[in-house]
């Protein structure tokens, strides 16, 4: 009877010591979230690619969102490898939502709102890139601001340029704008329409 005793003693002992010592990262869930996010986005940026570049005839267009979604899908697997550097666990899934290409998105049928629906996808990326470096670590605070945050601050400071351009020219210069803004594009990312036969 003292045996039994003692082993129920020992083994709440254990389950007392493990609940406290399992002490859980509060970042987790947020990089898990940012994970989910910016693969997200890199769909999305590749639909708004196809919708430019194969509806609307703007390669220059299609090719730096489809550079987009490339930078996007690289962060993402960027954060994987520092949760797996920093052995961090998750309690739950990796892509914890549904990767989905946006209705803003989808319904997106020329330039202007394409920008502006990126623009407030990359913005949706920022504030959680945001609640990450306030929950996070000071490491992965300096990881956040050097490597995801700098690249989402560029994003929108480019998204907001070719918006104000746009949205600053006189509705007789719209179209001519958007055609000079697809080949500086097209000049400064290539013609992603060549990449696939080479």
């Amino acid at each position: 009877m003292q045996t039994i005793s003692y082993i129920t003693f020992i083994v709440s002992l254990l389950s007392i010591v493990q609940s406290s010592t399992k002490t859980s990262n509060p970042a987790e869930k947020c990089l898990a979230d940012l994970v989910t996010q910016e693969f997200s986005d890199s769909y999305n940026y590749l639909q708004l690619s196809l919708k430019l570049g194969a509806t609307n005839a703007y390669p220059g267009f299609s090719s730096f969102f489809t550079k987009l979604s490339d930078n996007d899908a690289s962060k993402a697997h960027d954060i994987v490898k520092l949760l797996i550097l920093r052995k961090i666990k998750l309690e739950g899934r990796l892509i914890n939502k549904d990767v989905t290409i946006r209705s803003e998105i989808t319904n997106a049928n020329n330039v202007s709102q394409s920008l502006k629906a990126a623009r407030n996808q990359n913005e949706k990326a920022w504030k959680i890139v945001i609640r990450c470096h306030q929950e996070a670590d000071a490491n992965i605070q300096d990881y956040l601001e050097s490597h995801v945050l700098d690249h989402h601050i560029e994003i929108d400071k480019l998204l907001a340029d070719f918006e104000d351009r746009l949205n600053n020219a006189h509705v007789s210069e719209k179209e001519l704008i958007t055609f000079m803004l697809d080949e500086e594009l097209l000049n400064t990312y290539g013609d992603g329409r060549k990449d696939i036969f080479s």
